[in-house]
């Protein structure tokens, strides 16, 4: 009976490289073969969530200009004003994470009643369950505080759903239940997944190596060093390259068809970020701008002095996970844990890969005589020069130290404090509405 309460627009992905998640409707069918099902898990997977460009302006990445045009969408996000924003405001995703949980759960209870080749069955459940755990890590991560082993329990977060009800309250979860989820769906994904790797136009896809990817970022944010070290060696070994930039600059290491690419899905970047903003001075600081290839490859300079990013709205720029970022969570694990000169292998081998060879032989002597701290200290500095404009530095900070940030806007001086309670976003306004248990 519950199928027929449902009608779904059934979306296909158009796979050619050109035309990278060109994801198109084409009519309505109510689901029963496994290919029925993929389409149903393409349309999830086509949903687009802009939390990783929001928190970018909340971060401190960007200057923001108050005379460019639409800036009223980013204004209070930038300068933290959670209390009486304008209405103008960009509103941070949420809704749209539940909308692709539904789907994902709909897939996951309907398992057995799916018709079709088994191991196609298994690996499009396996990808619903990896999927439904990104929403949760991706919405845990924005509205609740960093996990932190002694509080996780008690820590409210948000609401778990892994099943269509109707009349039904939905109670906070700890931030705790989250997490367990999480690594609940990844380990029942693992075992579902056959495709070790996805080719390239598919790699909006969980893969083997992605969910071991997604594994290793959430020990990092867990503090599990060596679990992360563990995911990490495992990921590795499903795949390890780098693009080396002293070889090819044809294009970003974070594209979708770099050879460092796992999960090409999110969407980091907008044209807003790449037009209306300029690049904050000290993250222009941070890099040897004469050594460093990643400089030249991700910004452009502006008449008038500063610098824009060239990552911008084009899909070639969705990334989740890439190659590069196992060989830092390594590093930063093992540092972490005192084991400094092991620390020290995974962060030359990718400095290897982003330097000319004169400026790699000076970065390979400045690190060999770092302390533990020094070093620590120096592989969260590549991170930040890495993933710039990625959309992982608000959830840096947040794990890391909850630093001070400041900023001039308009003339005026706004601060985050240091561990201020602004690093957690409000739930939506729309969302406590129709859910006052939130």
């Amino acid at each position: 009976m519950k199928k027929l309460v449902y009608l779904y627009i059934v979306l296909t992905a158009c796979i050619s490289c050109d035309d990278y998640l060109d994801i198109k409707p084409v009519g309505q069918v109510i689901p029963s073969s496994v290919e029925d099902y993929r389409s149903f898990l393409t349309s999830a997977y086509s949903i687009k969530n802009l939390d990783k460009i929001l928190t970018t302006y909340r971060g401190d990445e960007l200057q923001l200009n108050p005379d460019s045009p639409g800036v009223e969408q980013y204004t209070d996000i930038y300068i933290w004003n959670d209390e009486n924003p304008s209405p103008l405001r960009r509103s941070f995703p949420y809704a749209s994470f539940y909308s692709i949980i539904f789907y994902c759960n709909h897939i996951i209870e309907s398992k057995n009643e799916i018709t079709g080749d088994s191991g196609a069955i298994d690996e499009l459940v396996g990808e619903a369950y990896a999927l439904r755990a990104m929403q949760y890590f991706r919405l845990v991560n924005l509205y609740a505080k960093p996990y932190e082993r002694t509080t996780a329990d008690q820590d409210p977060a948000i609401p778990i759903v892994t099943k269509y009800q109707t009349d039904v309250d939905y109670p906070v979860n700890s931030v705790q239940e989250v997490y367990d989820l999480i690594l609940n769906d990844l380990n029942r994904a693992e075992d579902l997944i056959g495709v070790a790797k996805q080719e390239v136009g598919l790699n909006y896809r969980f893969s083997k190596v992605a969910v071991k990817a997604f594994q290793t970022r959430v020990y990092l944010y867990q503090n599990e060093w060596q679990k992360a070290i563990d995911h990490a060696n495992a990921a590795l070994s499903l795949h390890s390259e780098l693009q080396d930039l002293n070889a090819d600059v044809s294009h970003m290491p974070s594209e979708y068809n770099s050879v460092e690419s796992i999960l090409a899905l999110e969407t980091v970047a907008s044209f807003d970020t790449a037009n209306n903003t300029t690049i904050a001075d000290d993250l222009i600081g941070i890099y040897d701008q004469s050594t460093d290839l990643r400089f030249d490859l991700y910004f452009r300079p502006i008449s008038g002095g500063g610098f824009r990013s060239k990552k911008n709205a084009d899909t070639k720029f969705k990334v989740s996970y890439r190659t590069s970022e196992l060989y830092l969570i390594k590093a930063e694990a093992l540092a972490r844990l005192g084991q400094t000169e092991a620390a020290t292998d995974p962060l030359l081998e990718l400095a290897k890969h982003r330097y000319t060879p004169e400026g790699f032989l000076t970065y390979q002597q400045n690190t060999e005589v770092l302390n533990d701290e020094e070093l620590l200290s120096a592989i969260l500095e590549e991170r930040r020069k890495e993933f710039a404009i990625e959309g992982h530095r608000w959830f840096d900070l947040r794990r890391t130290t909850q630093a001070k940030i400041t900023k001039t806007y308009d003339g005026q001086l706004y601060t985050l404090e240091k561990n201020d309670l602004r690093y957690v976003i409000p739930i939506p306004n729309d969302a406590i509405i129709n859910n006052p248990d939130l």
